[in-house]
């Protein structure tokens, strides 16, 4: 297994990643040790991180994820997700409609993401426009919103 430690502006980014793609990116609490072993394919999503965090756009789509382990409509729900572009958000009722989920589901499916900011959770919101939850870092999910440049309630 690989592993790199990404910084960015809200935190660092704690990759891993096997041979057929990405296991997870989260995003640590504290600067905490981490053994780091990159690869290119983690060299490569430093590069599409940093880009994202000054404002070149994003490029997650084209990051291969190892989505051993899941069920498939967990997998449907990320890849729907990972379409939804840059500054749009979708909510979970329209996830789980084209995913043949609940809204509830989704929302749980999205809670369980293993990929921070890969899979873009933060573009999933109510339909009545209230953020929701983001694994108790609602003001991160508001962050990375404003800085995609999405329409937000006040």
């Amino acid at each position: 297994m690989y592993s790199l430690l990404i910084p960015t502006p809200i935190g660092p980014l704690y990759a891993k990643a096997g041979a057929q793609g990405l296991l997870s990116v989260e995003l640590l609490v504290l600067g905490e040790g981490f053994p780091e072993r990159p690869n290119a394919l983690l060299n490569d999503l430093a590069r599409r991180v940093e880009a994202y965090f000054t404002g070149k756009g994003e490029t997650f789509l084209e990051v291969p994820l190892d989505y051993g382990g899941l069920e498939a409509r967990r997998i449907a729900l990320y890849e729907e997700v990972r379409r939804i572009p840059l500054g749009q958000t979708r909510s979970y009722a329209q996830m789980g409609r084209l995913c043949g989920l609940t809204p509830r589901a989704a929302g749980a499916g999205m809670r369980a993401c293993p990929f921070f900011l890969v899979v873009p959770a933060q573009r999933v919101i109510h339909a009545d426009g209230r953020l929701g939850g983001f694994a108790g870092r609602e003001g991160v999910k508001e962050w990375l919103l404003r800085w995609e440049g999405a329409l937000l309630s006040p």
